[in-house]
């Protein structure tokens, strides 16, 4: 029997977990390594004494070691933690010891293999990992095999500051990282002068004398990695870097490979657009995987339909820990780890209660030859016949309702929500169209490369289309006025002399005016208002939005550190070139406030003669003319 589609999605677990095997066989050396932390370290202690004095041994382990960076780690690696996590209860203990023989994980495995892959074909690769999976210990002890057993190799790790790179007796900087591991080597596999204050240990280099192999640090700034050229780039907690667009541009000519490690902090930054792009490989290291935190795991069903993984552990997080903290330390989740705007689960709900493939796409412009000079005498006349729609599986203008005729229905009343870009391909302009009746979204009209004046164009071939109810026939415009909005209104209101569009209400006087400025100017609390308003309407109804992909944007709108909000891609823009974007946020937004239409007054068809409607108007007419003669008849002395 098929699955459906949700069971489709749910995920599976493999079991039995943890599964640690007794012993483990290396493949590439075919040697036994105990996998049980007792054992190993008895084995360990037994392995060094051995070679202690046994130069044949020595030198048969180092060739083990270049060969397997596996058999390195499980037999001469240590790792270093403050606290333990109770396989049972799921609760977090005091570590009895904070020093342990590092033995991998069967997922740390899989990323040793990945490294080694990467080096060897030339391929970046992107951690995507929650706190306390050992990304860190694995990216340093990845390199320092490198360092230790392949000559000639530069590398070089950077983390956001310098004291993330190298401060002594901070054990989150890299470098300290690096000295723990060589404090637990043999003497015999340390090359000289590396200990913390020797020859070919300086702050920020790490020298290997033997095989002519350094590692460097650097902290993140907008010149890091220039004019460098390394056979690895580590670039540690990425997702904080101040110059994280920069930084994925110098890198990618200084380094063979790059090795990308973070946690998330938002969608608005480069980490989050790397790691979803789709131009690097991505290696997930998810809280289930851990030994003790993924003791226990189970998959639960949300409200929603879908499912979640969860533990004894999560279960005691997800209790003491706020949504933002769990979504970055725990769940990897890039949007709801930054400071999003909107409520993400309204979203999520309207999206499965009304989001849908559009019924009709259709490319419309005016005819060709038409000038702007016509273009106001064709919308007064509703000239149709000037404009070209025709269908098209690629066209600009999706249409979600049932038309009739080829056009919307006629009696109804829709609302333009228009925000407008450069038009030069780095940002959509969007008309959005909402019927006011029904509250919800017909159609969506988008495009990155038209530029405003031609957007004008455009918009009133669109409004001719579109049409309406009765006397005005046309659709009500209202457009962000900031950036190349002030061009587009210049040419809808002054040169076409559209008559229905968004006017600025004066306020302050008894009764407030519009003024003469058209257009909704968007100043940082006008748009925090508006956008707080569609927030609202998300939640509690009143809008029906069948855009995907409006909804998607939706979810990426941050807070910026100015007090700004916006998209979280323009988290590195300026503020004056945020202004120069457009996108259907905005655009969905302006149709929302509908109170600013006008009232049109148009006569309503008399009833047909002997009609009962007919009677009824004439008795009605006919009592009220009774009433006035009588409260006007005149005294008599």
């Amino acid at each position: 029997m098929p699955l459906t589609a949700v069971e489709e999605l749910k995920p599976q677990l493999k079991e039995p977990f943890p599964n640690v095997p007794r012993y483990w066989k290396d493949p590439k050396t075919g040697l036994l390594v105990p996998k049980y932390e007792l054992e190993n370290i008895q084995w360990r202690e037994k392995l060094l004494r051995s070679a202690e004095s046994d130069l044949i041994l020595q030198r048969d382990l180092l060739a083990a070691c270049k060969e397997s960076l596996l058999f390195w780690i499980n037999t001469f690696c240590f790792t270093y933690h403050q606290f333990d996590v109770d396989p049972e209860t799921g609760e977090r203990t005091e570590a009895i010891q904070p020093h342990n023989p590092f033995i991998s994980w069967e997922i740390q495995d899989e990323l040793f293999n990945a490294f080694e892959h990467c080096l060897k074909v030339g391929e970046d690769i992107l951690i995507d990992k929650c706190r306390d999976m050992g990304a860190s210990w694995a990216c340093i002890n990845f390199n320092h095999h490198v360092w230790l057993f392949r000559p000639d190799s530069q590398l070089l790790e950077m983390s956001r500051t310098q004291d993330y790179v190298d401060q002594t007796g901070n054990m989150k900087a890299l470098f300290q990282k690096h000295d723990y591991l060589n404090a637990w080597l043999p003497d015999w596999m340390v090359p000289p002068g590396i200990m913390l204050g020797g020859k070919y240990r300086t702050k920020m280099h790490m020298f290997n004398i033997l095989n002519g192999s350094c590692i460097d640090g650097e902290s993140t700034t907008e010149h890091a990695a220039s004019g460098d050229r390394r056979l690895i780039g580590l670039l540690d907690e990425f997702a904080k870097v101040e110059y994280g667009q920069l930084m994925r541009s110098a890198t990618r000519d200084a380094c063979y490979i790059r090795i990308i490690n973070s946690t998330p902090a938002g969608a608005g930054t480069e980490y989050s657009r790397w790691k979803h792009d789709g131009t690097i490989k991505v290696f997930v290291l998810p809280f289930e995987q851990h030994p003790e935190k993924g003791k226990g795991r189970y998959i639960s069903k949300k409200e929603d339909g879908s499912y979640e993984i969860r533990s004894p552990w999560f279960d005691i997080e997800a209790k003491v820990r706020s949504p933002q903290e769990l979504a970055r330390e725990v769940l990897r989740q890039d949007i709801e780890s930054g400071a999003v705007f909107f409520n993400i689960a309204s979203i999520d709900k309207h999206r499965a209660l009304f989001a849908r493939e559009p019924r009709s796409r259709h490319h419309i412009h005016f005819k060709a030859g038409i000038a702007n000079d016509q273009i106001n005498g064709i919308f007064r006349s509703k000239d149709l016949a000037k404009v070209v729609i025709k269908k098209g599986s690629k066209g600009p203008l999706k249409v979600w309702t049932q038309l009739v005729m080829g056009r919307p229905d006629q009696s109804k009343t829709y609302i333009f929500g228009i925000d407008i870009g450069k038009g030069q391909g780095a940002s959509n302009s969007v008309i959005s169209i909402k019927c006011k009746e029904t509250g919800e979204k017909i159609a969506e009209w988008c495009d990155a490369n038209t530029p405003p004046y031609d957007m004008a164009r455009i918009t009133i071939a669109l409004a001719i289309w579109c049409g309406g109810r009765p006397p005005r026939k046309l659709p009500f415009l209202k457009w962000e006025n900031n950036g190349p909005g002030w061009d587009f209104g210049r040419i809808v209101v002054k040169q076409f002399k559209y008559p229905y569009f968004y006017r600025k209400v004066k306020p302050g006087q008894i009764v407030d005016k519009k003024v003469q400025s058209y257009g909704f100017h968007t100043s940082p609390q006008s748009k925090f208002e508006l956008l707080s308003m569609y927030d609202r309407i998300l939640a509690h109804g009143g809008y029906v939005n069948h855009s995907k992909e409006a909804l998607e944007e939706a979810k990426y709108y941050i807070h910026y550190n100015n007090g700004g909000v916006g998209p979280a891609f323009l988290v590195e823009e300026s503020a004056s070139a945020r202004k120069t974007h457009g996108d259907r946020v905005m655009a969905d937004a302006l149709t929302l406030e509908d109170s600013d239409i006008p009232k049109g007054k148009r006569k309503e068809p008399e009833a047909p003669e002997k009609s009962w409607g007919a009677r009824y108007n004439k008795a009605m007419k006919e009592k009220k003319a009774a009433k006035t003669k009588k409260w006007r008849k005149p005294f008599r002395f």
